[in-house]
């Protein structure tokens, strides 16, 4: 006879669904990382499966509006009754099942709000319109990441859901052919026992620390992290029949949440201390041999004596091994995808972070729904029927009742029934919410001090942001200086093949007039920002500024006109990235790029990639300074 937890899957998609089954109220859900269709039915499908019996399974746009979320008023109950009506919303109706959000990159602020607050709380309080009601919500939420380049999940939402599901490879596949009836049988009575065995499951505090050890040293600054991750291996072993964690608990744990949120990798050892203790062979050799070395005759006496006493409480009691936090680590750095894994290394070097999302402005005509808000229609802006008729609903009675100077006859319609009242106060328009794009400002120097170390990187970053900026609304601009001034050499684009013919021609040699350059990118960067985009100004020099405003040479002429320009630079609050050039670092430079309160990346030996990389960091500056 097999054993009972012997069917359990040991990995992927499908482990993933039996752990949420069983604590789904502490590990939040699941977000998908670019499902397939088929591949998102079937993972929700199955965690609602391994529920109790009767979970519900909601599926909500990602265009829902918050009354849908929270529930409200009835709209054809209360208008055919003549009183409020309550209607329970989706995550109510929800409680104890499956929420499914497909395109979650493109939930509303007050959708993505509700959602983080059901899961903190775990359960919805309404009261608006006339109606106090409070209603549990007990959800695991599916989310579905659809994003493309310039959007993502809200780090709020992440932050509340442990586990991020990639539907790659044959654990997916598996996931589609050997989820039949029998399995998901079977596995529905594991997942019912485990949760009862949960509250059962006894945790070692070094497990803890190990966990909280970890997910600091790979840079994991959430407090729910190890939360998360320790509430997932208590799921674990108790899916498994166990009563206390062990170490295979925390490594499914460390895998499954704390490696999809790694931003670094764990510095590596401190090798000083290394260097000064004998080769490694020594370190083997009978305790007799360190006794022929005199330096270290008072230390090795003293382990011996220590020993037996630890190994006494190891006995005792069944604590972690030692070295959990580096089994934890392995665990995590063995489950991180070669992307990933490529990324963290090119941060630990000096690279780039994540790519940033698109500064968002409200638009009363076009772009994406975002609800409703009070006013007139007028102006361009359209009526929002629905919510005119819904925010009127609720006065219906009192206004037939109590008719006021200035509102509109009764009048009986067709079937015998009162007209609804609309009033001025009750008009509602549609709001919409546009993308705007950045405008990447590249300002190069062309002189003779630099023509010749960085130019050829500059042109080449460009060609790669032109090529990214197709699938995106980014625009690319190129600004050169040399001689006595600057010359736009590219306006903002997103033609490639102009670009390469005016990069192919880009001509080099003559001074630094670093104070007209600046200049230059302060009115290009005001005048994308008046069409409406959020400039990213991108200054490439080594600094060695040696012509003045008026035109003479001479350095300290020069650097003081800089710090000039860049003062009045500052003033504009313009997100900025001085990029020096030069072989060790100009003191000019570091100077000049805090006077433009710029981001100062000193950049010695990085080829094309790495630039675009650390221009592509940058965007998030120009995002976050357009909504301030």
């Amino acid at each position: 006879m097999s054993s009972p937890v012997a069917d359990l899957p040991r990995g992927g998609p499908a482990l993933t669904a039996l752990l949420l089954a069983v604590d789904a109220r502490g590990l939040g859900g699941a977000i998908l990382d670019h499902p397939l269709h088929e591949q998102a039915r079937a993972f929700s499908s199955l965690v609602q499966r391994v529920l109790p019996q009767g979970a519900p399974l909601r599926r909500v746009p990602s265009s829902v509006t918050p009354d849908r979320l929270y529930g409200g008023v009835d709209l054809a109950a209360t208008l055919s009754t003549g009183h409020i009506v309550a209607e329970r919303g989706v995550l109510a109706a929800a409680d104890g099942g499956v929420i499914v959000v497909p395109m979650a990159e493109r939930l509303s602020t007050a959708a993505r709000t509700a959602l983080c607050e059901v899961l903190d709380h775990a359960e919805v309080q309404v009261a608006r319109d006339g109606i106090s009601e409070q209603h549990a919500a007990r959800i695991c939420a599916v989310i579905m990441d659809e994003s493309i380049d310039d959007e993502s999940v809200h780090e709020a939402l992440r932050d509340r859901l442990a586990f991020v599901v990639r539907m790659s490879g044959s654990a997916a596949e598996a996931l589609l052919d050997d989820a039949d009836d029998r399995d998901v049988a079977s596995w529905g009575r594991q997942t019912r026992d485990a949760r009862h065995r949960l509250m059962s499951v006894s945790v070692d505090d070094s497990w803890i620390v190990a966990l909280c050890e970890t997910a600091d040293a790979f840079g994991i600054d959430s407090v729910r992290a190890p939360l998360m991750a320790l509430r997932c291996a208590r799921a674990h072993a108790a899916l498994h029949g166990r009563l206390m964690l062990i170490e295979a608990d925390a490594e499914v744990a460390a895998a499954l949440v704390l490696a999809p949120r790694a931003t670094r990798l764990p510095p590596p050892p401190d090798e000083p201390a290394n260097e000064n203790e004998p080769p490694p062979s020594t370190e083997n050799t009978p305790p007799s041999a360190p006794e022929d070395h005199a330096d270290d005759t008072p230390q090795p006496p003293e382990p011996p004596d220590d020993e037996p006493d630890d190994a006494d409480s190891d006995d005792d009691a069944p604590t972690p091994p030692s070295s959990s936090t580096d089994v934890l680590r392995e665990a995590v750095t063995s489950a991180l995808p070669p992307g990933m894994l490529a990324r963290l290394l090119e941060q630990v070097n000096g690279g780039t972070m994540q790519g940033r999302v698109g500064a968002e402005k409200p638009n009363m005509v076009r772009g994406r729904p975002r609800g409703a808000r009070s006013g007139l229609p007028r102006g361009g802006a359209r009526l929002h029927l629905l919510e005119t008729l819904r925010a009127a609903a609720p006065w219906q009675r009192a206004r037939r009742q109590h008719a006021t100077p200035g509102a509109a006859p009764t009048a009986p319609s067709t079937r015998g029934r009162p007209r609804v009242q609309i009033r001025r106060e009750d008009f509602r328009i549609r709001r919409f919410i546009e993308k705007t794009g950045t405008t990447v400002l590249f300002v190069v120097d062309a002189s003779g001090s630099s023509a010749l170390n960085r130019l050829s990187e500059a042109k080449g970053a460009v060609e790669l942001l032109l090529a990214e900026s197709y699938a995106r609304r980014d625009r690319v601009s190129l600004i050169a200086f040399r001689g006595q001034g600057t010359e736009l050499l590219l306006p903002p684009t997103r033609a490639l093949a102009r670009a390469k013919k005016v990069l192919a021609a880009l001509p080099g040699g003559g001074g630094t007039p670093l104070a007209h350059a600046i200049d230059a990118a302060l009115e290009q960067a005001l005048g994308a920002k008046r069409a409406g985009s959020a400039p990213l100004v991108v200054m490439l020099t080594d600094g060695r500024a040696n012509i003045a405003r008026d035109g003479t040479p001479g350095r300290p002429g020069a650097e003081r006109d800089a710090l000039m320009a860049s003062a009045r630079f500052a003033q504009q609050h313009i997100p900025a990235l001085f990029v020096d050039t030069s072989a060790r670092g100009e003191p000019v430079a570091r100077r000049v790029a805090d006077a433009m309160r710029a981001r100062y990346v000193l950049l010695p030996a990085a080829n094309a990639k790495a630039l675009g990389g650390l221009v592509r960091t940058a965007m998030t500056m120009a995002e976050g300074v357009d909504r301030e």
